[in-house]
Order: structure tokens, then sequence, then C-alpha cells
């Protein structure tokens, strides 16, 4: 038990420093003597040194073991969120969470590797289940968390509480991770790290740009132009080189290949749409204030935590590919079902739709995310882990601002109407279709040794 709630640890502090800072950027602002509407890039700038990071995952945990690598991220990140607390100046306070984002990146990936080397995969649909609620609670904490430090003790304790935290767990992985007894002495692909480094962080503030619609369009299309040259380079060289730092050859493993990328990279990109657009249509559609809105988004996270509980004897039951063929028509409507608010709805009839598709949509992403490795060989795991997360971050960029950018060809580059939303989520509603064809190809027998479909399954 202590193993996984020590990787949970790190799964929290990572997802909830990705939102604490949102609530406490007045109080920030205030202290540090600039205006809030500066301060987006103590938000960015985490997020694209996660990017940077992840890809090293692997090849660290390989070269120098698992324990030490999660140890010392653990150690960075705790120095890092110090760092933030005695921050003077933005520009110290950028360079901080940038360091955060450092140790959050390999925590993350590295957490996953620890759980799948030290549990039969028998074991890990219900371990992982219970680390994703982790993950899942930093977006509905974080800014309830930012905000009351920030009102009444003061916006450096949002850095200062992850400090025990992280040293604790410390303490407990040096004790109970499991180490490498033999390191694998491969070189360090530098070119890979620069190649995929700068096209995923040229992608995510270049999605950034036309969600915020604060760049001119050429500009824009310059910036992911490049980003997609770029990353189209780093494909073709990661498939050609003898130690790639992402191994993209795991893609020619089916069921990893179906669950994220044909099958998964699709439903996330029209799923991921729904937190950007819903609250936009909420507000600036139906005339909500912020905290409404945020009142009614609140509940799919409610539904999507509860039915993570259920998930392991429902994939017990039924198998990865009939509750995936099931649950991807039925969550694909859900999405273009948006199209059918009205203002005049009552809230319970509204909430009870948001619950709804926040436990049908619980159920798309756990299904996906743990076939992902079903057929991952332990010497894979670290590589794995690095691709699985990169891959995720891509798919979350493209459905943000493809939907930023569709918003705006419908508006004609002025405001969004209702009806233009409503366009929006059908065609989204498409796009989440569309990855059935993919989970079509899955056979009953697909991940059966990890949610022991078709076997009794343990109650431990």
């Amino acid at each position: 038990m202590l193993l996984p709630a020590t990787v949970a640890c790190g799964v929290f502090m990572t997802s909830l420093d990705q939102n604490v800072v949102v609530t406490a950027l007045p109080g920030i602002g205030e202290s540090l003597e600039r205006p809030p509407g500066q301060l987006g890039l103590l938000i960015t700038v985490y997020v694209a040194s996660l990017i940077v990071t992840m890809p090293l995952g692997g090849w660290l945990a390989d070269r120098f073991g698992l324990r030490s690598v999660y140890c010392f991220a653990l150690l960075v990140f705790a120095s890092a969120s110090a760092l933030c607390g005695l921050s003077e100046n933005i520009w110290m306070l950028v360079g901080s969470r940038a360091l955060q984002g450092c140790g959050g990146a390999l925590m993350g990936t590295l957490g996953q590797v620890v759980i799948l080397s030290s549990f039969p995969r028998d074991r890990t649909l219900k371990i992982n289940m219970y680390i994703s609620l982790a993950g899942q609670s930093g977006p509905l904490v974080g800014p309830l968390v930012g905000g009351a430090l920030t009102t009444y003790v003061s916006w450096r304790w949002i850095f200062y509480i992850n400090i025990p935290i992280a040293l604790t767990a410390a303490l407990l992985a040096a004790s109970l991770f499991p180490t490498t007894t033999k390191p694998v002495r491969t070189p360090f692909d530098l070119p890979g790290l620069l190649l995929v480094g700068s096209g995923m962080v040229l992608l995510v503030f270049g999605m950034d740009s036309v969600a915020a619609k604060d760049a001119a369009t050429i500009s824009m299309a310059l910036q992911l132009g490049l980003a997609i040259a770029i990353l189209a380079v780093a494909a073709f060289y990661c498939l050609r080189a003898r130690n790639p730092l992402l191994d993209l050859n795991l893609l020619r493993i089916r069921t990893f290949r179906i669950s994220f990328l044909t099958g998964g990279g699709l439903d996330t990109i029209g799923l991921s749409s729904v937190v950007f657009l819903l609250p936009l249509m909420f507000q600036l559609g139906f005339g909500m204030s912020a905290v409404q809105a945020g009142s009614l988004t609140f509940v799919a996270a409610i539904g999507s935590l509860m039915m993570r509980f259920f998930m392991p004897r429902l994939l017990n039951r039924f198998g990865f590919k009939r509750v995936l063929v099931t649950n991807t028509p039925i969550v694909a409507l859900l999405v273009a079902g948006f199209a059918l608010m009205q203002e005049s709805l009552p809230a319970w009839i509204v909430l009870a739709y948001i619950f709804a598709f926040g436990v049908f949509r619980s159920v798309q992403w756990a299904s996906t995310g743990n076939l992902s490795y079903s057929d991952i060989a332990p010497e894979q795991l670290a590589r794995f882990s690095a691709l699985y997360y990169i891959l995720w971050q891509l798919a979350v960029a493209i459905s943000v601002g493809l939907a930023a950018a569709l918003l705006s060809l419908l508006a004609g580059g002025g405001q969004a109407s209702v009806n233009d939303y409503r366009i929006l989520f059908v065609v989204e509603g498409l796009i989440t279709l569309c990855a059935l064809s993919a989970y079509l190809r899955l056979t009953p027998q697909d991940g059966a040794h990890v949610s022991g479909h078709g076997a009794h399954m343990s109650t431990d």
C-alpha cells in the first residue's frame, strides 16, 4: 500500500501545481508588482518544462536506476517549490517554475513504471485506478487550495506545502522502490531531445496562442507550421536512430497503437475539447458568471472520480474490447448532445447530463489508459511511459487549439454565438466516434491479463 501511495503523492503534486497557480495570480501579481495578465507565463512555462523533460525519464531510469531517478525528481521538485516560495521577482519565479516542471515530468513518467515493475499485470488495473484519483484531484482542489492559501495566508504557501510531501515521498521511495541491478549504458540522444523538445514547445505555445487569440494569424500559422515540420523530422529521426530518446517503434505494438493513437488519440481530442468549450458556451453564450459555469462543469469531475471505483469490475466482467466498442458511441453522442443545451433548461437537468458525461468519459480514458501497457515488455516500460505522456500532451494541445481555431472560423473572427458552439460540439462528437473503427479491431482477449476478463478477478 505504501508504494502506490508514494507514487500517488508524486502524481497529485504534479497535477496540483499545474492548477494551483491560477487563482493565486492576482496575489502573486500584487506582491511582485506585476499585473495578472502578464503572469500567464507561470502556467505555460510549467507545461513546457513538463513536455521537454518527459522524454528524459526513460533514458535516465535505464542509465541510473528507477529508484535513484525518482528520488532525484522528488528532491528537485521540493527544491524548486522552495525557490518558488522565496522568489522576489517574476523571473526568479518563472525559472523556479521551470525547474518544478522538470521534477514533475520525471515523477509523472516514472511513477507508472514503478507500479508496472513492482506488481503483476493482473493487479495493476486496480492500483492504477486509485492512483489516477490522485491525478484527477489536482484540477479539483488546485484552484480551491490556491485561493484559500492566497487569501488567508500567503501565495508563497501554495509552493511551500509541497516540501514536506515531496521529502516524505523521497524517503519512502528510497526504501520501497525497485532498483535496477544492471544499468543500461546507452548513449544520450541529444539530437532527439532537441528535436522533440523544440517541436513540442512550439506546438504548445502555438496552440495556446490559437486558444487565447493573442497573436497574428500569420504568426500563429508560421509557429504551428514550424512545430509540425520539426516534429515530422523528429519522428523520422526517432524511427531511424539506434537508441532514440522516444522509441516510436513501440507503436508497432497493436494494443498500444490502438489505445493511444488511432483510437485513443481521436477520442482524447474530442473529449478534451469539452473542458475548453463548455465553460465558454455557458459564460459567453448563456451569460453565466465564471462561478456559475465552474460549479456546473465541476460535476463532470465528480462523475469521473466516482466511476473509477467501478472500472476494475467493469473491465473484468466485459473486457476491453466490449467496453470500448459499447462506450465510444455513447460518449460521442454525449459530446454532440451538448449542442442541445438551452439557457432555459432546469439546473438539475444540466447537472445530471454533465455528471453522466463525466462518468462515460472516465470509462473511456480508464480503458484506453490501462489497455495501452498490456503488451509492453518489462524492459520497455520506461520508454513506454515517456512516449505515453508525450502523446497525451500532444493530443490535449491539438484538442484545445483545434477547437479554438474552428470556433474562430465559425464566428468569422467576431464573437461566437450559441449556434457556433452547437455546431462545434457536433463536430467534436463525430471526431470521438471515429475512434470506434480502431476499437473494432481489438480482440476479446486483448488486455485480458490486465483486466482479468475470462478469469476470476482477485479481490485482494
